[in-house]
């Protein structure tokens, strides 16, 4: 396969994945955040939004990470950018976490082919 077979492919990944990840963070926005964003025990502990839809990857991260790894995050210094995992776990249900861990999964998947395909581009 030449390389710019490889790119072809790789380029219609990213675009696929891009789109696929932003249905799936629509709905998970949609279902879980949304509802986590109600409940008042809940609201202050989603982690600081540095950008828009940051809390969406603060608790999609936080359904991923492993929990001592995000334990660990709040107790640091930039603390208030991890979502509460164990708040975010006892007010989710198999779906909510399921469906958060596979737009944080597609996300840094598309992310990954996309870094690939810029080296591919720019040292080939």
């Amino acid at each position: 396969m030449s390389q710019d077979a490889l790119t072809i492919h790789l380029l219609r990944i990213v675009l696929g994945g891009m789109i696929l990840s932003a249905v799936l963070f629509g709905m998970f926005a949609l279902v879980t955040v949304r509802k986590l964003w109600k409940d008042p025990q809940t609201r202050s502990q989603l982690g600081t939004a540095v950008f828009p839809g940051g809390q969406l990857m603060n608790v999609a991260g936080a359904l991923t990470m492993p929990r001592v790894y995000t334990r660990w995050g709040r107790r640091g210094p930039v603390g208030d950018l991890f979502a509460d995992c164990d708040a975010v776990y006892a007010h989710t249900n198999l779906f909510d976490r399921c469906l958060g861990r596979v737009c944080f999964a597609v996300f840094w998947a598309t992310g990954v082919a996309f870094t690939a395909l810029m080296l591919l581009h720019y040292l080939g």
